[in-house]
């Protein structure tokens, strides 16, 4: 699971790097807004989620409670 939570942490931060194009979704009713989100904050979230799932994959693999 601590594997799994790194690769998609590496995943979400190169998705913040690469990414171009960043649109918010409704995700209740499954569908995309036609607003685009503005590039940096949609960046910043990437990276945050990114490095907090690279964070308690690490946690997890080290043992500490």
């Amino acid at each position: 699971m601590a594997v799994l939570l790194i690769i998609f942490g590496v995943l979400a931060v190169a998705g913040g790097i690469f990414g171009r194009d960043f649109r918010a979704a409704d995700v209740i009713a499954l569908r995309e807004f036609r607003q685009k989100s503005s590039k940096w904050s949609a960046r910043l979230v990437f990276f945050v989620v990114g490095l907090g799932l690279i964070g308690v994959g690490i946690k997890m693999l080290v043992g500490t409670d």
